[in-house]
């Protein structure tokens, strides 16, 4: 295999585990989060926490703040894998590839701030 396919095999292997394990976990989380829930009977809060609320209620084994972790987990995911993109893409030298995922970035980070905002 010439050298730049194997790069290119290394990049798509990161893309696929970034994805794999971040929907895998928030899937776990939602699931336990969802049986404790369940199991314990306790009703979800009417307003969303803030999220050092969430990341409290998830230590403390709270099924709301499992679910909302996860919840937050499968929205990170995708941004993450752009991250990955960008970082892959320098990685082997496709430096137009990784402009553009940078710009795609930036376009989440200012829909995320703008949302914040507003």
């Amino acid at each position: 295999m010439p050298k730049d396919t194997n790069k290119e095999h290394s990049v798509d292997h990161l893309i696929h585990h970034t994805l794999l394990v971040g929907v895998s976990m928030s899937a776990i989380l939602l699931i336990l989060g969802l049986l404790i829930m369940l199991v314990r009977d306790t009703p979800s809060p009417e307003v969303a926490p803030s999220l050092s609320e969430i990341l409290r209620q998830a230590f403390m084994a709270n099924g709301a703040g499992l679910i909302y972790l996860g919840l937050l987990l499968l929205m990170i995911t995708p941004v993450a894998r752009v991250v990955m993109l960008v970082y892959g893409y320098a990685r082997i030298g496709w430096w137009r590839f990784a402009l553009i995922s940078l710009l795609v970035l930036l376009l989440l980070g200012t829909g995320l701030a703008l949302g914040i905002e507003g």
